[in-house]
């Protein structure tokens, strides 16, 4: 014998509901938005930052333009999305969202992102965020059609949000700390860029974008990657010589993992071109996570 529930009739609008929000979650890419604001709170916590409402202004604002950026991103290039595998179920290209909706939704995020950044002490934080979005909807963006290097300029966007939160913070632009903080991310953007385009290599056939393969062969540019992770690497190790980690275990505990990353990459030289490529764009991911627990961790212990 078998029991059957009641038909509801909320079940279908509830449905609905839970489907939309999901096509939402994706359209502002939650989890990178979600990076994306923490490299801001690790920035503010770098620069001295207390524990205070302003954490929750930097962490949303940030968030809240990371995933406006996000969603006008992917309205500006629904016909790339279109014809990857990888992003062919994406919202808008999927039609689970108008284009129109996606389109207001993401200048309302980028609007709310601003104006809760204006609630900081400094102006700063403010133009910082505008310049991100602008930087990478206005010029990144459409940048990508135009050439197979737009990683390069396009780095710069990673190298902003820490400085929304140093900036936040009270700490001054154009200093040593500061430097390094958003110099790392910009390092770090180029392997994480070029490793996801070696994955999914021939999806970036199908997009029609320019090819970077064609330009480089794939194993010169892993070599060439692989400079960039050793000039990734040293920049972390900038942390620790210049006393910015305050703690000796912390200290360690970030070296020694540091050891076990690069352990880890050196060994990713078996299997195919996008095996090697996704194991390694996890471990260089890794890496980041691990800077910004370290330093997030170091200024709560104080």
């Amino acid at each position: 014998m078998s029991l059957s529930l009641p038909h509801d009739s909320r079940t279908k609008p509830a449905g609905r509901l839970l489907a939309n929000l999901q096509a939402l979650r994706r359209l502002v890419r939650l989890e990178l938005s979600t990076m994306v604001a923490l490299s801001a709170l690790t920035g503010y916590l770098f620069a001295g930052g207390v524990w205070s409402w302003q954490i929750l202004v930097v962490l949303g604002g940030t968030m809240l333009l990371a995933g406006g950026s996000s969603a006008l991103n992917q309205w500006q290039e629904v016909d790339l999305d279109q014809r990857m595998l990888r992003t062919c179920m994406r919202p808008l290209p999927a039609a689970q969202f108008n284009k129109t909706l996606g389109l207001a939704s993401a200048l309302a995020l980028i609007a709310l992102g601003l104006l809760l950044l204006t609630q900081t002490p400094d102006y700063l934080p403010l133009l910082i965020g505008a310049l991100t979005v602008i930087w990478y909807n206005a010029i990144y963006t459409p940048l990508k059609r135009k050439t197979a290097f737009a990683a390069l300029p396009g780095a710069i966007c990673g190298a902003l949000p820490p400085l929304i939160g140093w900036t936040a913070a009270g700490g001054a632009l154009l200093t040593q700390p500061a430097i390094i903080l958003a110099g790392t991310l910009f390092v770090w953007q180029i392997p994480h860029t070029w490793l996801l385009l070696c994955r999914y290599r021939d999806d970036l056939k199908r997009s029609g974008l320019p090819d970077l393969f064609r330009t480089i062969p794939t194993e010169r540019l892993l070599k060439i990657n692989n400079c960039w992770i050793a000039g990734l690497f040293l920049s972390y190790l900038l942390f620790p010589l210049f006393g910015f980690i305050a703690h000796p275990l912390i200290t360690i505990i970030f070296v020694a993992g540091l050891l076990v990353l690069l352990v880890g990459l050196m060994k990713t030289r078996d299997g195919s071109t996008a095996e090697i490529a996704l194991r390694r764009f996890h471990l260089v991911n890794l890496s980041m996570a691990l800077l910004f627990t370290v330093l997030i961790v170091d200024r709560v212990l104080g």
